[in-house]
């Protein structure tokens, strides 16, 4: 028989799965922007769609944290639950971040979309948004699959996309140095927020990670380096 805990703990694990879904939704829709060979690369229609899940993403976020607190104060869960629901908990506000990033890097876009540097950057950005958009998709069915490995996998990227971040941020202050043009030094600076706003969706990525291994094996191991061990 299904208890009231355990009734509570699934209504919350799919609201999280649609709540994930529209994250993801929203990671896809900016690398289709980056990998866009229009000059217009935002649309309106695309405007709308991402206004419209931010809008969802906002709300979701609340009525997840309400629903947590609830089924933690009401049903006194065991101590496997609890992991469950703190990493749960944790995952939210990770992805909310995701999607405020998303949105923040989207305007910037939209502000230089038809500029010759943001054309000619944007297939290495899209590479960089394209491996932390892997990174939260797999730290998520790494959550809902149970599967360490993809927790561990998604971890370890976080170095690379670390990587990707100080070689493309290298190769545009070079390029700001070569520049005494007002106009184009801040473009540069705008490709440059959309580099640091792309690793952050890395490190959120890492996080999610993080938190799913909590709620599997009940171990905390952030900021431990698993480069060169597979313990967990």
């Amino acid at each position: 028989m299904i208890s009231n805990k355990d009734t509570a703990i699934q209504n919350i694990t799919k609201k999280f799965e649609e709540f994930s879904n529209l994250v993801l939704s929203q990671l896809d829709l900016l690398m289709i922007i980056l990998k866009s060979d229009e000059e217009d690369r935002i649309t309106d229609e695309i405007s709308e769609v991402l206004s419209k899940n931010e809008a969802k993403i906002d709300t979701g976020e609340l009525v997840l944290d309400d629903l947590i607190v609830q089924t933690i104060v009401l049903h006194q869960p065991v101590a496997s639950d609890l992991r469950q629901l703190f990493a749960l908990y944790r995952m939210v506000l990770n992805l909310e971040r995701i999607g405020d990033l998303v949105i923040k890097t989207s305007n910037v876009i939209r502000d230089i979309q038809e500029t010759k540097t943001m054309k000619s950057s944007a297939n290495s950005l899209f590479r960089m948004s394209k491996l932390a958009a892997q990174m939260v998709n797999k730290a998520l069915v790494s959550f809902i699959n149970n599967d360490r490995e993809l927790a561990i996998w998604t971890i370890k990227q976080d170095e690379d996309i670390d990587k990707m971040n100080r070689k493309l941020l290298k190769k545009f202050i070079k390029k700001g140095d070569l520049i005494n043009n007002e106009s184009s030094m801040m473009i540069l600076a705008d490709i440059r927020s959309i580099i640091s706003s792309i690793e952050r969706i890395g490190d959120h990525a890492t996080n999610i990670a993080e938190a799913s291994i909590y709620s599997l094996l009940g171990s905390n191991i952030k900021h431990q380096n698993l480069s060169k061990s597979n313990d967990f």
